[in-house]
């Protein structure tokens, strides 16, 4: 589902919309077996994913938070969930209410660190859990690391790295990818 359709903002602007365009596209995508939900909360996003063939809701969150944290979301997910097992009785053996998962992720719990890193963590799991996607042996040995994988040492000296490049390489105009930020075009052409 479109985090454009689905997000706090528009919940709280149009409920009655959102949850009819969230049954709208719970319907186009039923025959799937994984609907992924971005979903954006008060600057804070999360992966919500909905298993249509048995009915659960695993919540990806950075943060931790608890379930009612995140009730104005499940909520009107659970209400759209209802209907659409109620319009579509002989089609498949659905649970008549979703059942919520809250997964930690194999990151540290950021919640104490306060970054903003909560959407980049959404898009690697979408790009994690996507079927054109393989994964390699390096994703299986990160993922048996936890919260090793992504210490937060680790984490500053990239990012001391990535700041020193960009000073001394780009932002310098000494540096091998400096520019000025002019279009340069060749010189007309004689013949």
């Amino acid at each position: 589902m479109s985090p454009l359709l689905v997000n706090q903002k528009v919940l709280n602007e149009n409920y009655k919309k959102t949850c009819q365009d969230m049954y709208d596209s719970l319907t186009r995508q039923n025959y799937k077996s994984y609907i992924f939900i971005p979903y954006n909360f008060g600057y804070h996003w999360i992966l919500l994913i909905l298993s249509v063939e048995t009915g659960n809701l695993i919540v990806f969150d950075s943060m931790r938070n608890s379930k009612s944290a995140i009730q104005h979301i499940l909520d009107p997910l659970n209400r759209v969930w209802k209907k659409f097992v109620k319009n579509n009785k002989g089609r498949g053996q659905w649970r008549p209410e979703l059942n919520i998962c809250l997964v930690k992720y194999i990151i540290p719990n950021y919640s104490k660190l306060r970054t903003d890193w909560c959407g980049y963590y959404v898009c690697d799991y979408l790009h994690i859990m996507t079927p054109c996607r393989k994964a390699t042996d390096e994703d299986t040995r990160i993922s048996q690391m936890g919260d090793e994988c992504y210490s937060t040492d680790r984490i500053n000296a990239v990012c001391e790295q990535l700041a020193r490049f960009i000073l001394n390489e780009i932002l310098d105009p000494r540096g091998e990818f400096y520019h000025d930020g002019h279009i340069h075009r060749g010189l007309p052409s004689t013949s």
